[in-house]
Formats: structure tokens, sequence, C-alpha cells
């Protein structure tokens, strides 16, 4: 029987899981979680592998820790800065860590509290893939005093505390970023994992449902989104991003692609293809199609046979 492989969505599951005090835990989007808070009782109850719809700087000050991934041991080591990102597994061990925090924030988080283009200021937020870098002596010292601003304003409770915080967060990527530039080690994810190629993976299974005549539940955006266990603003950013085309424009591609097939190559009635993929009447069908083409479906199909 396959191991049911942890998913935590919002960081207070992840919190609850491990058995962690959610002092550090700044509303629902936000946590800064010193590691020799977790103890080894605590980290008997951590799965092999998780994953999480959030990001995490791992930013570890002194001893080394591992990330075990596909059978590739990653060495962490002081002064290492270690990025996941939404959707990632995850596989820690802290056997011989004396000093470091985890950074998580939601894409909620970047999306209220810091700069709109954040994703265009620093792509690696993207990333599919896992991100190390190590920091040179004196970028380490700038990173650590930065890392503890953000522990005093956690505890502090001024009325803009999630701004500045934000804030503090910005300058943090924004180092991370200049770092990246001179070294990075970038382990990349299985391709056929991608978010991209699950998406298409998703989307071909869905059709295939549709043209069997198995009446799936119609998807959207957060639908596919939702497969991946992944925030639906950062899934459409990510295949943005990384295809040219939104999520909804590659439904609406296939979804029109599908629709002249059976126009085309079958003799099914108009009623039952618009009945098929479940357009509420013939009326709003022919009206969809004829956006898309400037043609209603009975005169494409008309026009096809007469060639």
């Amino acid at each position: 029987m396959e191991k049911q492989i942890p998913i935590f969505n919002t960081l207070k599951e992840i919190c609850d899981w491990f058995g962690l005090p959610s002092t550090e835990l700044i509303g629902e989007d936000f946590m800064l979680q010193e590691i020799d808070q977790w103890n080894k009782n605590k980290l008997l109850n951590a799965p092999d592998n998780y994953k999480a719809n959030f990001f995490t700087i791992f930013i570890i000050n002194e001893g080394s820790a591992t990330h075990l991934y596909n059978d590739e041991v990653i060495n962490l080591e002081s002064s290492g800065i270690f990025i996941t990102n939404p959707g990632h597994h995850r596989n820690y061990k802290f056997d011989h860590l004396a000093e470091a925090c985890f950074i998580c924030f939601t894409e909620k988080f970047l999306a209220d509290q810091c700069f709109s283009d954040i994703y265009q200021e620093f792509p690696f937020l993207l990333s599919e893939s896992f991100i190390y870098t190590k920091a040179d002596p004196e970028n380490y010292q700038i990173i650590k005093y930065n890392t503890n601003q953000i522990k005093k304003e956690i505890h502090r409770s001024p009325d803009q505390k999630m701004v500045l915080i934000g804030n503090m967060v910005e300058f943090l990527l924004i180092k991370i970023k200049e770092l990246f530039q001179n070294q990075l080690h970038n382990f990349t994810d299985n391709n056929n994992n991608s978010v991209v190629n699950t998406f298409h993976r998703d989307l071909e299974l869905y059709f295939n449902e549709i043209l069997e005549r198995k009446k799936p539940k119609q998807l959207g955006a957060k639908d596919f989104a939702a497969l991946q266990f992944l925030n639906e603003d950062y899934f459409s950013v990510v295949i943005k991003t990384k295809t040219g085309r939104t999520p909804t424009a590659w439904i609406n591609s296939r979804l029109l692609s599908e629709v002249k097939m059976l126009l085309t190559e079958t003799s099914v009635p108009i009623a039952e293809i618009a009945n098929l993929f479940q357009f509420t009447n013939s009326r709003y069908f022919n009206s969809y199609f004829k956006n898309q083409t400037t043609l209603t479906p009975a005169f494409y199909r008309k026009s096809l046979h007469r060639r």
C-alpha cells in the first residue's frame, strides 16, 4: 500500500502536525519559527516527505542539515539559505543543527504586503526546483541582522506590523537575489512533475472523461490549482509565466479544439455537443462558439462539409 504524503495548505496545519507552538504564527500568512524549538520528540512525528502550499526560506546559522529528494541528499551548511516554493516535496533532517530558522509565508502575504510585481522582481519564487545558496560572511551578517529584526517586529504590536514585516521580507529577498547572481545550486525537480506538465496531464484526463461521456464536474483554473494543492493565484502566475497563457486560456483553447473536432469529424447533433460540454443550453453554446470563431456551430459544420 502506497504511503500517503501529508499535504499542508496552511501554516497552522504544519504547526499542529509537528506539535509546535503557534506563538510565532502571525495571522494565517506569516511565521518565523526558530529551529531550537524543534526538539527530538517533535521531530519523531515528522513524515519522511510532505508537501506544503506556502513559501519557506530555511536559514542555517550554525550546524548542518540535509534534505532528501529523489534519492539525492542535499547537504545544507552554516550560512546556507534553502528555498522551497508552494507544492514542493520537503524532507528535512536536523540531526546536527544547532541554530536555524524557517521563515514561512503564503502567496497572499506577498500579494498583500509586498510590491505588485514581486514575481517579476524575484523570479526564483516561481522556480519549480529547490534553491540553495551559501552567503559570504558579510552578507550572512546582513541576513542574520534582518532576520533578527523580523523576530523583534513579531513580538511588537504596532498597527503597521505586517507592513513592516513585508518590507523586511522584501529586503531579505533582495539580498538573496544578489547572492543568486554569484552562486546558485539549483536542484531541478523531475520535469514530469512540474506544475505546467501536471496541469497539461490533468487537462488531458479531464477532456478525455468528457469525450467518454463520464460527465465530470466542470473544472476551472481554481480546480486545476487545487488538484496540485496550490493557491489559485500562484498556480496561475506559474502557468502564465512559463507558457505565456493563463490556465483559463488553455482550458478554453482545449474546449474549442474538442468542439471543432466533434463538429468536423462526427455527426453528433449540436445540442448533444452542447450538453456533453455542460453548456446550460444550445443558445448559450451557440453564443460561446460564435464569440470564439465568428461562426455559429451549424454554419461552421456546414461550411466545412461544402469543401
